[in-house]
This record gives structure tokens, sequence and C-alpha cells, in this order.
């Protein structure tokens, strides 16, 4: 049995690793420039909790293409992130902000400063 683990905002072994998750098909602006730990599931599970840090940019999730891959909710541990949906209405959360976003959602995911945040997603 797993004992529980503490999360550290450098990634479980201290250190966070070169990652993409980012499509640079979304992107409309900047490079995501991404890095991340797991702490709990991989691609496979349905149920995922980890870190993800990255550079600013800017994705457009659309409903074409289904919107938002996931359930998702978010702790922001340093940056802002601003959050467009389709209909114009924006929230920017900064750090100590924690926020959810629904699998579906359409509109503009734009990191304004370097980011990172603790996430759980559910698929």
């Amino acid at each position: 049995m797993k004992q529980p683990q503490k999360l550290n905002p450098n990634g479980p072994a201290g250190a966070l690793e070169s990652i993409t998750v980012v499509d640079p098909a979304t992107v409309t602006d900047g490079k995501a420039v991404e890095t991340g730990a797991s702490y709990m599931g991989d691609d496979g599970d349905s149920l995922l909790v980890g870190i993800w840090d990255c550079t600013p940019y800017a994705e457009v999730f659309m409903a074409e293409a289904e919107g938002y891959p996931a359930d998702e909710f978010c702790q922001v541990l340093q940056g802002s992130v601003t959050l467009t949906a389709a209909d114009g209405t924006a929230q920017t959360f900064s750090a100590g902000d924690s926020y959810v976003l629904n699998k579906g959602w359409c509109g503009e995911f734009r990191v304004n400063e370097p980011f990172r945040k603790y996430y759980v997603m559910a698929a």
C-alpha cells in the first residue's frame, strides 16, 4: 500500500521534467514551453494528479474539437492565467487562487506570465 504523498511544488523528485501537453495546432500566441510531473495516474488513467509549469502563451479550445478535454481542478502556485469563454466572459486566476474547468469548455486559455499549478484531472 502506498503512503500519503506530500505535494512538492517542484515535483515528486524535486525537479520538473520537460513535457508536451499543449497541442501546437491550438496555439494562437507565443510558444508553450512546459515542464511538469505526475503524482498520481498516467495517460491511461481516468484520474490524474500533478503539477504543470508553462511559459506565457495562448491557445483556443473550440466546440468543433470538443472543447477542453477533461474536468479539471487547479490551484495556481505561481503566475496567472486568463480564461475567456466563447461568450467573451473573462476571468483571471493568480497565485493562491483555485478554479475548476469543465470538460467541453470553449474559449481562450492564456498564460499571462510564467505559470505553475497543481491539477486534478478527470477524463
